[in-house]
């Protein structure tokens, strides 16, 4: 029955309120940001250059100072290094954090720098807390179309003031760049479902496309979350020949980042490689003596016969060789699964914790860390309470997520859709890190999904999905599938 003037106009009208107070979320959150970004204090290195772009990031490095308005990442100075290479020596730079790790975040960094120079740490503060904001708006605008708009509003709030998330965009490093990117591509495949655009080449498939691009070039391990997000996304919209196609394009969009990073490093070092660390941080995580983690004893305790010629091939003669271990020694690599799994599920901060956050904002300025000063706050932090809680934070979490994929698969169609999309993103994640170190930082660049997770998760508790399963138009019909049966049936 269709809807009277008088109550069109007014559910248009508290269409509108709802859309405002979403924005205001992320905008409080953005605004907060602006004003802790020009209260960090640090060394003003251009200065102390002279004015010399290249001089006044040496001696920040080399004096251990800490930069203005900007924090720095797990891996700040080993990028800040790569990005003093590219200013030094351009595009071919021999510097060797730039081929040690990937290069790409750097390289996306370095037009800042030659525009900005000395508020270069400003400019990429900025720059990145606004990107993540206007990509939380877009996200949480779009997932307002689905069935799960019910959890908008505790959605923008997790995204807008969750600690590590929110804080961390004031930092030197790419994971709350990537988790922008993500919420770009899942926004960009709802506004495709929704607005029932089948074209090949549409505008959405395009940012999406781009999206993961810039995310591959920064961390190239998400090329596999890209890979499984497209596949889904194709299964989901086109008939079957429009899928091989569908995912020419775009994956072959993608490939364009891990490309540039192999010819980088082949012109530069006579290699075809992404980067040279692979190896050491499979190594780190795998032998008779680690932890699966981070710890003192963890490091080259697989025994690698030695191996000739350049980095490329030394690194992959050291993942050839970890990988060799863990066929050899099944029991004790299913040991070390476990506690890599654990590790990148751990809180960021407490007896539980293990990785690479140290810097982490939220670390920094927990509650909780002036009390471990005292033995009293230490044994309390620390001992069977504290470890209680953490196992609680943990246990609590991953329940909601689960149940969250749950509800939302409950729901079919669109929804359904997402889910599958969220999962494999964490899912993806979980098992990169479990192939090579359990450090709690690489859960950053699923967070985001999580959180979608975790907040249908908390909407299932109060909601059933009987409630929402009216829609006037199924979204989702899985042509592939339907073809499949079709042809079977016609057989």
């Amino acid at each position: 029955m269709a809807r009277s003037p008088k109550a069109s106009k007014k559910s248009a009208i508290l269409e509108r309120k709802f859309r405002r107070n979403l924005l205001f979320v992320s905008l409080s959150a953005l605004l907060i940001k602006v004003f802790i970004i020009f209260r960090i204090q640090g060394f003003d290195w251009y200065d102390a250059g002279n004015g010399d772009l290249a001089t006044g990031l040496g001696e920040l490095l080399d004096n251990n100072y800490v930069p203005p308005n900007a924090w720095y990442g797990a891996d700040g100075e080993n990028y800040i290094r790569g990005l003093q290479g590219l200013v030094d020596e351009g595009f071919y730079s021999g510097e060797g954090k730039l081929s040690y790790w990937p290069a790409g975040y750097p390289m996306l960094i370095w037009p800042l720098i030659e525009i900005f120079r000395g508020y270069f740490f400003l400019a990429l503060s900025l720059f990145q807390s606004i990107v993540y904001a206007l990509a939380s708006i877009w996200f949480v605008d779009e997932i307002r179309k689905t069935r799960l708009s019910r959890s908008c509003y505790l959605l923008a709030v997790l995204l807008a003031f969750n600690p590590t998330l929110s804080l961390n965009t004031i930092a030197v490093g790419y994971e709350v760049s990537v988790v922008s990117l993500s919420l770009i591509s899942a926004a960009a495949l709802i506004r495709s479902v929704v607005s029932q655009d089948s074209k090949l080449a549409s505008k959405q498939v395009f940012i999406a496309s781009i999206a993961f691009l810039f995310a591959t070039l920064m961390q190239p391990r998400l090329a596999l979350m890209a890979i499984t997000f497209f596949i889904v996304w194709a299964l989901a919209k086109y008939r079957l020949a429009l899928v091989v196609p569908f995912l020419a394009l775009t994956l072959g969009l993608v490939s364009i980042s891990p490309g540039i990073l192999i010819f980088r490093n082949h012109q530069v070092h006579g290699y075809a490689a992404i980067s040279t660390n692979l190896g050491v941080t499979m190594r780190l995580g795998a032998g008779p003596e680690a932890s699966g983690g981070y710890s003192n004893n963890a490091y080259g305790t697989v025994k690698c016969p030695e191996t000739f010629g350049n980095a490329a091939a030394k690194d992959s003669a050291v993942v050839k060789c970890v990988i060799d271990w863990y066929l050899e020694n099944p029991r004790k690599s299913l040991s070390l699964f476990w506690n890599k799994a654990r590790f990148f599920w751990s809180p960021w901060f407490g007896p539980e914790a293990n990785g690479t956050m140290a810097r982490n904002p939220w670390s920094q300025y927990h509650p909780l860390r002036s009390s471990i000063q005292t033995q009293d706050g230490y044994t309390l932090v620390y001992g069977v309470a504290g470890k209680t809680v953490s196992w609680l934070w943990m246990l609590g979490g991953l329940i909601l997520l689960i149940r969250g994929f749950r509800y939302m698969w409950g729901l079919g169609d669109l929804e359904r859709l997402l889910a599958i999309v969220a999962g494999s993103n964490f899912l993806i994640n979980l098992f990169s890190a479990m192939l090579t170190i359990g450090d709690h930082r690489f859960r950053i660049p699923s967070m985001a999904m999580s959180i979608l997770l975790q907040a249908a998760g908390v909407a299932s508790l109060f909601y059933k999905v009987r409630q929402f399963q009216s829609r006037e138009k199924q979204l989702i019909t899985w042509p592939v599938f339907q073809t499949k049966l079709s042809e079977r049936s016609g057989s």
